[in-house]
């Protein structure tokens, strides 16, 4: 009963050897959303959540595997008694979740920076 149990496991070990699920899809630098072209969403989304003061916001960087979204972008308020800070998740030019910043989005050590003006020109291409 022994050796019948050892081939068993022999056999499953060896077929968990073989079951590479291959690279995963990397992001293409290319597609990186632009801040300015998402500015007016952006704005809203400030809006929406109700921060004071003026929107700042980080770096578009990758999203972790988590989010609902591919990119992600911080977004703050130069207020000093507003400390709140949210992630924007995005996919194809589009916020599509935002949630109050969580550990693993990195917010924290983020340098941010005023919300650039919206540039119509890429908004329009985008459409």
């Amino acid at each position: 009963m022994r050796v019948i149990s050892a081939l068993a496991g022999l056999l499953l070990a060896g077929c968990s050897l073989g079951a590479d699920p291959g690279p995963l899809a990397q992001l293409d630098g290319v597609n990186v959303p632009d801040t300015a072209a998402l500015a007016g969403k952006i704005q809203s989304t400030f809006q929406t959540v109700k921060l004071t003061g003026y929107p700042r916001v980080s770096q578009v960087r990758r999203a972790p595997v988590s989010a609902l979204g591919d990119w992600m972008v911080c977004l703050g308020s130069d207020a000093e008694s507003d400390s709140r800070v949210y992630a924007l998740l995005i996919q194809n030019n589009e916020i599509v979740d935002y949630r109050l910043a969580l550990t693993i989005d990195g917010c924290a050590g983020e340098r941010f920076e005023a919300l650039p003006t919206p540039n119509v020109e890429l908004i329009r291409r985008l459409k």
